[in-house]
């Protein structure tokens, strides 16, 4: 029997290698900084809607709050007997 050595033309040269290894790395590299990139898109954009959304619910609470101060000046007992009532329903639901 007969052993076969590989040829000098299909064996592999180092510089060939080491270009195509830096031809991946460079092209993952690419990838993942693009990834990032598109990352910190998404996470800007949701950033800005979350902070236009609490300017809205900071907005709204004070428009709850004033309608409130208005209805308890207008019917000071009727609040007051919403209050008693909501303490006592809350007391019965937490057992208390």
């Amino acid at each position: 029997m007969q052993s076969t050595t590989p040829s000098s033309s299909s064996s592999l040269d180092p510089r060939d290698v080491t270009q195509r290894a830096q031809a991946g790395i460079d092209r993952v590299r690419n990838s993942a900084h693009d990834t990032v990139e598109r990352a910190a898109a998404v996470a800007s954009s949701a950033a800005d809607r979350l902070s236009a959304r609490s300017e809205e619910w900071l907005a709204s609470k004070n428009e709850w709050m004033d309608a409130t101060r208005g209805y308890v000046r207008e019917h000071p007992f009727a609040a007051m007997g919403m209050a008693l009532a909501a303490g006592y329903l809350l007391s019965r639901l937490t057992g208390r």
